[in-house]
Order: structure tokens, then sequence, then C-alpha cells
């Protein structure tokens, strides 16, 4: 091989990892799970009653996904001729530089059941979260929602789990948040939310049916990635965790009634979007200090996360550009044969 020829295939081996790099920070997912998070509380299991609603967040969707990487492009300076070629000579380390959560962002631009599989989870994921910081101020959290009881994952070079670590960050600081917020007003809570607080709190039967449904979605996603995809093994771009969850077993509830169940259901959604304004701050904290990092080195790139941020979509007029449109699906292509290969 010629010296021309390896420096060639070095510059693009570059252009690949410094995509991955891009994908597994701060700028990317900042806007990107903020987006994902709001507007998945309409989507909800079992019922297609909002399917063209839908269909118009997954629009905005991909509007938001190409815009983000039309910018980060812009940045780098190549255009999409050039990232196809280097989509070819990518670095061999990619099977572990992609989270499965990187692999639903990417593919669910392009595939409706995907996005919307992803986001009637991350509802569902909401709603444990929340539920999770109540059983916490009253000292009744199971261990299916207790921290700690899972190993931490090992830490490779390519700190492949930096989007998981960035997470659990901001949901620990939302728990103290929550948590001192809690205790400054049991003064002056009502008796009712009090009453509902602790209902909630120290129900199994909210666990069961969260779950559930967060079960029922992994193994519909799983076959769609089967027949759709052609992927024998969904745990490859799913996680081990999303083909082996199942509810934890745990007593009943006492039998209450449809009235009493819905309040409760009303009264953790209410929760839910609570955390969620909460989260919004933290991620906040985590777009400036990338900011801080990246305006001079990428300045489109921090522009473009800080306008999606803020509005919760790209700027007025962003559109499906034709060339960004082929560098994700040579993203997307890329993926599939490097990391799935040939089922």
């Amino acid at each position: 091989m010629s010296r021309r020829t390896s420096k060639s295939e070095d510059e693009d081996a570059w252009v690949f990892d410094s995509l991955v790099g891009f994908l597994r920070g701060p700028v990317w997912n900042v806007p990107i799970l903020t987006f994902i998070e709001h507007k998945s509380l309409i989507f909800e299991p079992d019922t297609d009653e909002n399917e063209e609603e839908y269909k118009k967040i997954h629009d905005e969707f991909k509007n938001l996904v190409d815009f983000m990487l039309g910018s980060y492009m812009e940045d780098i300076g190549i255009s999409s001729e050039q990232f196809e070629k280097a989509c070819g000579v990518a670095s061999t380390k990619i099977k572990t530089q992609f989270h499965h959560t990187l692999f639903e962002q990417v593919w669910a631009a392009d595939d409706f059941e995907i996005f919307k599989s992803m986001m009637i989870q991350k509802n569902i994921e909401l709603q444990l979260q929340a539920l999770e910081l109540l059983k916490q101020r009253y000292g009744v959290l199971p261990s299916s929602l207790r921290p700690g009881q899972e190993p931490e994952p090992e830490q490779s070079d390519d700190d492949q789990d930096n989007v998981e670590d960035g997470e659990r960050k901001i949901m620990a600081e939302v728990a103290k948040k929550s948590m001192a917020d809690h205790e400054a007003n049991q003064d002056t809570m009502d008796e009712d939310t009090r009453a509902m607080e602790e209902a909630v709190a120290n129900s199994g039967d909210e666990i069961k049916r969260l779950e559930a449904h967060r079960t029922n979605q992994h193994q519909l996603l799983a076959e769609h990635f089967k027949t759709k995809i052609d992927i024998s093994d969904p745990s490859l771009v799913m996680g081990a965790d999303y083909t082996s969850s199942l509810p934890e077993e745990q007593a009943p509830d006492a039998p209450i009634d449809e009235e009493e169940l819905q309040k409760r259901t009303e009264f953790l959604r209410a929760q839910r979007d609570k955390l969620l304004a909460m989260k919004k701050e933290e991620r906040e904290r985590q777009l400036a200090e990338a900011e801080k990092d990246q305006l001079k080195s990428r300045p489109k790139s921090a522009r473009a996360a800080r306008s999606a941020f803020g509005r919760g979509r790209p700027s007025t007029g962003a559109g499906l550009d034709p060339e960004v449109l082929r560098i994700r699906r040579a993203l997307a292509e890329k993926l599939k044969h490097e990391v799935i290969g040939d089922n």
C-alpha cells in the first residue's frame, strides 16, 4: 500500500471516528434526548389514536437529526460523498463505540416503527423515573429501582458508556433536588397531595403495569428488527436488557376502583412532567459546559444544539436536505453492516 493511500485512509477513518465522538457527546445528546423526552409524552402503549400526530413528530425528528448532522458536517468541512467514502474505511472499533441508544436514534429517523417504539419506551421510562423519585421520598424503593443493584459498567478506552454516565449524573442531581424540595414543602403540603404521594409510592401495581408495557415494547421492537431489518439477534442493537427485561414479582396491591386508579395514573404523569422540567435544567448546564469547549472548534454544531435545545426543533426552514439525508443513510448502512453483519 502506498504512503499516499495509507494517509488517505487515515483521514477517512478520522472523519468517521470524529462523527462517532460527536454522536456520543452532549452537543448531540442534549437536544436529541430533550426532544425525545418532551415529545414522548403523547406516545401511549396499546393505542393508535394519535398515529397522525406521531408521524408529524417523526418528521420533526428527521429534521432535527439532519439539522444536527448537517451542522457538524459543515464544521468539519466535508461533503456527503466524502463521508460515504469515509464509511468504507471506518474504525474497526465501531461495534464497541456505538451503544444501542445511538442505533435507535440513527435508525429511528428513517424507520417510523422504531421511532414510535423508542418514544413509547421513553414515556414509560420517564414515568418509572418519576415513580422512583416518589419511592425514594418515602423509603419504599424496590430492588428493581434501587441504585447500585446493577454492576457499574466497565470503562473502556472508548468510554462507550459516556451517554449513560451523563444520564445517571442528571438523575442523581434531579433526585437530590426532588428530595430537597419535598422536605422544604412538608409543612405546606395539603393532606390530599400527601395521601396521593404515599399511595402511589407504596403501590406495586404501578411498577408492574409500567414494566409490563416496557417489556411488550421491547418484544415488538425485537420482532421489527428481525423482520424488517433482517437482524437475527436484536440484542446486538437493543442491548441485552431489551430482550431479557421482565416485571419484578411483587405482592399485588389491595383492589382499588377504576376512578382511584385513574387518579393515580394522572398523578404519576404530573410527577413525570415535573421530572422533565428538572432534567431540562440539568441538561442546560450540560450544554453550557459543552459550549465552552466547542464554540470555537465546532461553532455551527454548538449553535445548532443551542437553537434546537431552546426551541425543541430546528430553526424555521430546516428540512431534509438531500446531502445530509445521504450522510444519515450512509451512516445507518455502515452501522448495519459493521455492527450486525450479514444475517
